[in-house]
């Protein structure tokens, strides 16, 4: 019995300890965006990043009374930035801002408000001011040019214009994202004008093509999406292609030793595989293009000899790991850059 309650108390110490430092590790992150959302502000006045991380701060630590007070401070302000420009009769994109800005600082607060019941927010201006707001950013995106513009500008007034959705929910700028994200959207495919002989020049395609299959429909970021691997190349305004062309594929040996464990001996050789050559870039609104590139990696094969029998790694499927490898990391990292319509 004594051992019992000796467990409890030790179960409810450790329990109280953690607890203790659980909250003191929240309340130092708290205070840590606080004053940061401080230094924010007398520096570079009412921004987002500043607002988001008071709030983010405060719902850390409801009790700070400088987090209060500097929030109250700001929605004021916020609040009353937003009244003079809805007396505007055409509003610039720093109106639009900061209009954007009243709505997180609002709709971002709302989430927490129920631990600050002294904190007043005027909901019903709000609602009242959010809907003319939404009519404001929608007839910004209207206005705003689509068409005559770089892609890279367009991907650009996407993001800009998630946004401004994000507090408004409008389905005209909900529209107007997605007819610009298909514009931009871009199909890549792989293929390889190379045509080899040996084993090894086989296992570099194949392992390309598996590579390739492995990261379909990838996206590589910027609207580019890998397709895949193509036999042919074709190119479209939707469709770019890279060839690959290998100018060089070998494998040398570095060392061979051989070792005895256990009156057992091993065969042991240390090789490096060789791949290099170039990607040609194939799209319709540019010259072709074209980059060179190399890789190398070192590999271990081992021949074991037990009780009169022999084992041998398979060398194919290590060098079968390593290519796919490589290939997945081009295509994943290095491709997306070649593509600048």
């Amino acid at each position: 019995m004594k051992k019992y309650s000796f467990f409890k108390i030790a179960l409810l110490s450790f329990t109280l300890l953690l607890l203790s430092s659980c909250s003191a590790i929240m309340t130092s992150i708290g205070n840590s965006k606080i004053d940061n959302a401080l230094k924010i502000y007398y520096s570079r006045g009412l921004t987002s990043e500043g607002t988001s991380d008071l709030i983010s701060g405060l719902d850390y630590v409801p009790d700070s009374g400088v987090g209060i007070a500097q929030y109250q401070k700001q929605y004021a302000e916020i609040t009353s930035q937003k009244n003079r420009i809805l007396q505007n009769r055409y509003f610039s994109t720093q109106d639009i801002n900061s209009l954007n800005l009243y709505l997180l600082t609002v709709e971002e607060f709302r989430k927490i408000h129920s631990k600050f019941p002294t904190v007043k927010i005027d909901y019903n201006d709000f609602n009242s001011s959010k809907l003319k707001i939404t009519k404001i950013f929608e007839d910004f995106v209207l206005k705003d040019e689509k068409i005559y513009i770089p892609r890279n500008q367009k991907i650009q007034n996407i993001n800009y214009y998630k946004i401004l959705n994000k507090y408004v929910n409008s389905y005209i700028i909900n529209s107007a994202i997605t007819n610009l994200e298909r514009d931009v959207t871009i199909n890549l495919y792989v293929s390889s004008s190379f045509r080899g002989f040996s084993r090894l020049d086989y296992l570099v395609t194949n392992s390309l093509v598996y590579a390739s299959d492995m990261n379909r429909d990838r996206n590589l970021g910027d609207y580019v999406i890998f397709k895949g691997f193509s036999n042919s190349i074709m190119p479209t305004s939707k469709d770019y292609f890279i060839d690959f062309n290998f100018s060089n594929v070998y494998i040398r040996t570095l060392e061979t030793r051989e070792e005895v464990k256990d009156k057992n001996k091993i065969f042991v050789a240390r090789k490096r595989v060789t791949i290099s050559g170039f990607y040609k870039v194939y799209s319709p609104n540019k010259k072709t293009t074209t980059k060179y590139f190399d890789f190398s990696e070192n590999y271990t094969i081992r021949v074991r000899s037990y009780d009169h029998s022999t084992f041998y790694d398979d060398e194919r499927d290590i060098i079968k790991d390593i290519l796919e490898d490589k290939f997945s990391n081009i295509i994943r990292y290095d491709l997306n850059t070649f593509i600048n319509p």
